[in-house]
């Protein structure tokens, strides 16, 4: 475990060998403790520990897609040698498929039916795949953003508003799932930032941003951006 990681696990109060969920969690607290509108007096400094906080957790949760466990956690027990398993495993696979060879009965089930099961079956597989590729997809804030409509959060909720910082953006609504030049990427909606702050966004389903409106209102105008 590098020193940046050990600091993540002392900020968030929390031992390496702990469970993706409480990782997840802990951050969610200390990222509430140290939003810059609860330190007006401090706000450069809490606006530098929020954005390192973000990065070492955004590295911690890369490393779990990686390697299916978080930095500095003990890994999984292996096989003993070569990575050959035990004798005892082998031997009971070898039976298994012995019997099963010796039970196996002739099938008279037409070849066209047979063909109708094994697409049946593959498209059942791709079906868990990609609802298992869903649950998975992580970035903070995700919990919230996943309702689908800004209204369903609770009133006094946090949101995007134009002058933004990026950090105060994370912070809100979460990393983003990919950034192409000053644009965030967030599913079918989308942040556009010029200086590093907020100057538009476009907020549509099913991946709504937590805004009050789809397109941001300019006070001098006092109607919606087309």
């Amino acid at each position: 475990m590098s020193q940046d990681f050990a600091l993540l696990y002392q900020q968030l109060g929390l031992h390496p060998d702990c469970g993706l969920e409480d990782l997840k969690r802990a951050y969610r607290v200390r990222v509430a403790e140290l939003h810059p509108d609860r330190h007006l007096d401090q706000s450069s400094e809490a606006h530098s520990a929020l954005t390192e906080l973000t990065a070492l957790y955004s590295g911690a949760i890369r490393f779990h897609r990686i390697h299916g466990r978080l930095p500095g956690s003990t890994p999984r027990a292996a096989f003993a040698g070569n990575g050959a398993a035990p004798r005892s495993s082998v031997d009971t696979h070898a039976t298994a498929h012995t019997q099963a060879r010796g039970n196996a009965r002739p099938t008279n089930e037409p070849p066209l039916r047979t063909a109708k099961f094994a697409t049946l079956g593959i498209l059942v597989l791709v079906v868990v795949m990609v609802v298992l590729h869903w649950s998975e997809t992580d970035v903070p804030a995700a919990d919230v953003l996943q309702t689908g409509a800004v209204a369903e959060a609770p009133s006094d909720a946090p949101r995007l508003e134009l002058g933004m910082e990026e950090a105060s953006v994370i912070t809100i609504q979460g990393q983003p799932e990919r950034i192409q030049d000053d644009v965030w990427n967030y599913g079918s909606s989308w942040i556009r930032f010029e200086d590093g702050h907020v100057v538009d966004w476009a907020s549509a389903p099913p991946n709504r941003l937590m805004t009050v409106t789809p397109r941001p209102v300019r006070e001098e105008e006092g109607v919606e951006e087309p």
